[in-house]
């Protein structure tokens, strides 16, 4: 299976439909809910958003027919205190028939560089502790856990 990863700012705009699509199925898997048009409409403007910035990256990944089959988000944050710049890899997602295939490995990657590439200091993820499968991995390409977030 041959897989390709293109940052968005290259590509054609009509990937932004596909990648909102993709996230519906995200959602559809992860939630039990799928996305209605004006949450569809609200994700297209976030991604355009990440796309038009210096600070957001976009990257897709296509199969050997161009069909888009998962996305990545990174985005670049400064921190309050020391103003050192560190990524964020905000959201992987490929297709379930394209998983287990090394492709979401690749992915990672891919933003890891583009955020290293930015001058960033470190690369964080937020990982919902009860997601085992994320956890395993993250850890398995090389990121650990630092920190626990609670919430109310």
């Amino acid at each position: 299976m041959e897989a390709s990863i293109h940052n968005l700012k290259d590509e054609r705009p009509q990937c932004l439909d596909e990648i909102v699509e993709l996230w519906s199925q995200n959602a559809l898997e992860t939630a039990a809910c799928e996305l209605a048009e004006q949450e569809k409409k609200e994700v297209r403007k976030q991604l355009e958003q990440y796309v038009q910035t210096a600070f957001g990256a976009v990257l897709t990944v296509k199969d050997e027919n161009s069909q888009t089959i998962g996305y990545g988000l990174a985005s670049i944050k400064q921190d309050l205190v020391s103003h050192m710049l560190y990524g964020q890899i905000d959201e992987i997602y490929i297709a379930p028939p394209y998983r287990r295939l090394k492709i979401g490995k690749r992915l990672a990657g891919h933003l890891i560089n583009w955020l290293n590439g930015q001058g960033v200091s470190y690369v964080n993820v937020y990982v919902d502790p009860d997601n085992k499968t994320a956890l395993r991995f993250w850890e398995g390409i090389g990121l650990s856990r630092e920190f626990y977030i609670l919430t109310n």
